[in-house]
């Protein structure tokens, strides 16, 4: 049995999903207008003992019939009753089931499973996580879907319910995927920052070809059963894939494979949110709402196809041409460029300008490389007049000539000139619904004017610059870092730099307190300015990977250059 490869269709052939819920209501309220319980059911059996299902649900009181919507929260985390209410008020019944179970100093209640599968619990999964074990079958993943699956059951057992749709949240969106392959209750399936292939974690797509993955039967067993590209190929109905292009969880590269590998007749699309790290924006929001707004609720939405993206030569210069979904009216396209860095989750993606629009419709693009990068990555996004947006898949070239537009080494690695280009969110730790969507009323990131009439950039959660990683903006040896900043009140700001080196990732920081007033107060710092919490210094800032800039108060920064 050890070396017994399961595929998603002989892994879930035999799963029994029919023994009855007994449901148990253990708390029920009505909240402006919103009817909220936590409800136990049970799950399946494993040896003659069944799964405690605890979950919260959510609907609008007075719904006589009502589209739902599986929430399930990534691992680390349980039922929310705040992300609940959200969506209760866009028009859904809502149910989250807990599915991490038994978390250390957690008083909350919780999925029980069997003694017989201790790691179903999120905290006891051990290599149960990552690891298919002597099959896909022992694996927590397994247990996961199977809650998931009986949680589909009681949504179809409410007599308001109409149509199912599941959204699923980093850890939860890989559960989406098995689901919406093995369920044929759902009409809809949104995997939120789930990008598949977990095998892969740690081995980059365009890396080094000495780092490929050692296969061996057990890593066939975790490809063919649990990891989400195998489920891909099967779903049962229209898939929407949300995903951030800076994601440390999986690499940005493989998303768009585990897109395409959905059955073309099914109805799909797919949108990166452009510099996040496991989170979604506005945009993405929209994309949701107007996704679930068109198979849950019977509206008429046009779901474009996501963009074609190409790099090639235009008139000597380095381009790319970006091709639309002919059968919708594009309201605007924008094209992001990263240089050289093959670990997708740190690359620095910088918006293109546009060179020209085609006779046939088509649109190209500037790529302004760096005249010693070797390669360029490059993705589009598209925004339809219907407020549907779609993103192309991550298109790589090896740069193994010059180009006429290619630029020189630069000293700025910022100016208030270059907009809300380069920096990326730094924390989330406020501000942000089931650590996955950000607060749509607080702009992510936005230009202060500060005296003079002159712009800073600000961030509520904090800046974060892979730029300085970048050969074209690496320093020279003993080179110093200058800033600008602008706070009106007395303010300190945290600075951060991030090395890695020989895969060891430590921290530098450097606190500047700042007294506030009318005035743009310039800062030079050396690399020793920067120490680990140990107090060793930085040695050069070539070896910075990152730079980050955090604060409790409201600040913003300008002209960041090297002297």
């Amino acid at each position: 049995m050890a070396n017994k490869i399961l595929t998603p269709v002989t892994l879930w052939s035999d799963f029994n999903d029919s023994l009855p819920l007994q449901e148990n209501i253990e708390e029920e309220r009505t909240e402006e207008k919103i009817l909220l319980r936590s409800v136990r059911f049970f799950g399946r059996e494993i040896e003659n003992s069944r799964v405690n299902i605890f979950a919260k649900f959510g609907m609008p009181a007075d719904a006589a019939s009502v589209p739902a919507l599986l929430l399930l929260p990534d691992a680390s985390r349980t039922a929310d009753e705040a992300t609940i209410r959200f969506f209760v008020r866009k028009g859904y019944a809502v149910l989250m089931p807990d599915y991490r179970g038994k978390a250390d100093g957690c008083e909350e209640p919780f999925t029980v499973y069997p003694d017989a599968i201790p790691y179903a619990n999120y905290v006891q999964a051990g290599r149960h996580l990552d690891y298919a074990e002597p099959t896909a079958k022992e694996t927590s993943w397994y247990e996961w879907v199977a809650v998931a699956r009986y949680s589909v059951k009681y949504l179809r057992s409410l007599p308001q319910i109409t149509k199912i749709g599941v959204i699923g949240l980093k850890a939860g969106g890989e559960i989406a995927w098995q689901l919406a392959a093995t369920s044929t209750e759902l009409s809809c399936a949104v995997p939120v920052c789930a990008g598949g292939w977990r095998a892969y974690r740690g081995i980059n797509k365009f890396g080094d070809a000495a780092a490929e993955l050692k296969m061996d039967d057990e890593r066939y067993r975790f490809l063919a059963g649990v990891d989400s590209q195998a489920y891909a190929q099967y779903a049962k109905c229209p898939v929407l894939m949300l995903c951030s292009t800076n994601d440390e969880r999986f690499d940005a590269d493989r998303a768009f494979d585990t897109f395409a590998r959905i059955n073309p007749e099914q109805s799909k699309s797919f949108y990166f949110a452009v510099r996040y790290n496991g989170h979604i924006g506005k945009t993405g929001m929209e994309d949701l709402d107007l996704f679930c707004d068109k198979y849950l609720k019977n509206r008429e939405v046009f779901v474009p196809s996501p963009a074609e993206i190409s790099v090639e030569e235009d008139d000597g210069e380095l381009t790319a041409r970006v091709k639309f979904d002919p059968n919708g009216e594009m309201k605007y396209c924008e094209v992001f460029m990263a240089e050289d860095c093959i670990d997708s989750s740190v690359r620095d993606w910088t918006r293109c300008g546009l060179k020209r629009s085609t006779e046939e419709g088509d649109q190209i693009f500037y790529l302004n490389a760096f005249r010693q990068s070797s390669r360029v990555f490059v993705f589009a996004k598209t925004k339809y007049s219907c407020g549907f947006a779609t993103s192309s898949k991550i298109a790589v070239k090896r740069l193994e000539k010059q180009y006429s537009n290619m630029t020189e080494k630069s000293r700025i690695l910022y100016s208030s000139t270059d907009k809300f280009d380069s920096f990326v969110l730094d924390r989330f730790d406020k501000n942000v619904l089931a650590d996955c969507f950000l607060d749509s009323g607080i702009p992510p990131i936005r230009m202060i004017k500060g005296p003079h009439g002159i712009e800073g950039i600000y961030s509520a959660y904090g800046l974060k610059l892979f730029r300085i990683g970048d050969p074209r903006f690496r320093p020279e040896s003993n080179s110093l870092l200058k800033m600008d900043f602008y706070s009106a009140n007395p303010n300190i700001v945290r600075l951060c730099i991030g090395t890695v080196k020989g895969g060891v990732h430590e921290k530098y920081y450097c606190n500047l307190r700042l007294s506030g007033g009318e005035y743009w107060a310039d800062r030079v710092l050396a690399a020793k300015d920067f120490k680990t919490e140990g107090n060793k210094p930085l040695s050069a800032f070539s070896d910075a990977a990152s730079l980050s800039f955090s604060s409790d108060g409201e600040f913003c920064i300008n002209n960041l250059l090297w002297l």
